[in-house]
């Protein structure tokens, strides 16, 4: 009978990269909080930085989020100046999203803030380690998603 391996949990590559991705989103949350910007509300602010005018379906299927959870988003994001609705000029049941003068200018604010998170929990790695990670966890990832 074989015998079965028993999984350290603190060697397994999925907890740690777990564990990992939680302590970098609760010191991001931390960041975050100080300009009243939650990680959900950055994750859309980072797409739409890149693809200003989107429909809140498009940000639904790129950021792999349920429709009602888009729509909540969006609109305490309108309340807080963050973005702006506006109808789609060809067809008026579509609303594309746009970044209000708030939410442009928080651009570079907010990407320093990842930055500083990035730059903590890569302390002490030369930049080939930084490098090699990045590809390792690229590669992963990959695997688990190219199917």
């Amino acid at each position: 009978m074989e015998k079965r391996r028993v999984v350290d949990i603190f060697t397994s590559p999925g907890f740690l990269v777990t564990r990992l991705a939680h302590e970098m989103t609760v010191e991001l949350d931390r960041r975050l909080q100080t300009h009243n910007v939650t990680i959900s509300q950055w994750k859309v602010l980072m797409f739409l930085w890149q693809q200003e005018g989107c429909s809140q379906a498009e940000i639904q299927e790129q950021l792999g989020l349920e429709g009602a959870t888009v729509t909540g988003l969006v609109q305490r994001m309108t309340r807080a100046e963050l973005v702006q609705r506006r109808p789609d000029p060809v067809d008026k049941r579509v609303q594309r999203v746009f970044l209000t003068e708030r939410g442009r200018a928080l651009e570079p604010v907010l990407g320093f803030l990842v930055e500083e998170v990035n730059v903590l929990a890569c302390k002490d790695f030369t930049a080939d380690e930084q490098a090699f990670f990045v590809r390792l966890l690229t590669r992963s990832l990959h695997n688990l998603t190219d199917k």
